[in-house]
């Protein structure tokens, strides 16, 4: 669901892999992204447009109160996230074509499988400049080229250890930024205040913390879940929290190359439980999606 961080919400309501017991916030941030969230798993293409009835149904599942369920598609029509159908009395939904470009983009990086073992040495590089009084498109950028894996050595200068070359065009034609240079080399020397300025932009040892929150709250799930043993009710909500928690992991993860990571970083078990816990819950999870849609339960 790439860039649902700036094309559903502007604010974080939890910190990502939120422990056990937790608090979370049903602020309407996240009740938009859990929205756009399940229609990414659950719509498929040529379908007909989910009632609004059925769509209050299943955030209701997630302890969203109805009225806070119909405002978060009202807000998401405003957006153009949603596009609204009136026949007669009844109203339905269907993502826009944004938004299904944004989910597709979004799940390549969410469900990437490459764990960074066979890099080659080369970086691309992005250099630009922007109007000092221009800050929202400053803030936009930024988030932008993070979700990318872009992290700043200086100011207006990113780098990234990953062939994003035609990603970060798209961004910048979309955004409107015509003032920079993107380039791909092998022939990079981070000299040592360099590489220290990455190092300590890239906050490893708090990812790292991260990934085992993460690992501490969704293993007991994938345990039960390889056996079949989570009922429809639950595989939907904790399907959906498993892939929301993991959007905001990777958002803060440069996804570097494994020579870059400390001995036991546990970004790859963590990797493993998602995928795996993601695939077990499928089926039970887009039962009981379908039947809070259809008014069946």
């Amino acid at each position: 669901m790439t860039e649902l961080i700036d094309a559903v919400a502007v604010e974080e309501d939890v910190p990502a892999g939120a422990a056990p017991g937790q608090p979370r916030a049903l602020g309407r941030a996240r009740a938009q992204r859990l929205l756009v969230t399940l229609l990414g798993d659950y719509w498929q293409t040529g379908r007909e447009p989910l009632p609004s009835a059925g769509l209050v149904r299943v955030l209701e599942a997630f302890g969203i109160a109805p009225a806070n369920a119909r405002a978060t598609l009202s807000r998401l029509t405003q957006r153009g996230m949603l596009v609204r159908f009136k026949h007669g009395r009844r109203t339905s939904y269907a993502p826009s074509d944004h938004t299904m470009r944004l989910l597709r983009r979004g799940g390549e990086r969410i469900f990437a499988l490459d764990d960074g073992e066979d890099w080659d040495g080369t970086w691309t590089l992005i250099a630009f400049s922007l109007p000092v009084d221009d800050g929202d498109l400053r803030r936009l950028l930024r988030a932008r080229l993070r979700w990318l894996t872009f992290w700043p050595v200086y100011d207006g200068t990113w780098v990234t250890p990953h062939d994003r070359v035609d990603a970060v065009r798209e961004q910048l034609s979309e955004l409107e930024i015509t003032d920079a240079m993107v380039l791909r080399s092998r022939d990079v020397e981070l000299l040592p205040d360099g590489l220290a300025r990455l190092r300590q932009a890239w906050q490893l040892d708090v990812l790292a913390d991260a990934y085992q929150t993460y690992l501490h709250r969704y293993q007991p799930l994938h345990e039960r879940a390889r056996t079949g043993a989570v009922a429809p009710d639950e595989a939907l909500v904790q399907r959906t929290e498993l892939v929301d928690d993991w959007r905001r992991l990777v958002r803060d993860d440069p996804d570097l190359p494994a020579t870059f990571l400390p001995d036991g970083f546990p970004r790859s078990r963590a990797r493993q439980v998602f995928l795996a816990t993601y695939a077990a819950l499928a089926r039970p999870a887009a039962d009981r999606f379908e039947q809070f849609v259809r008014g069946d339960g």
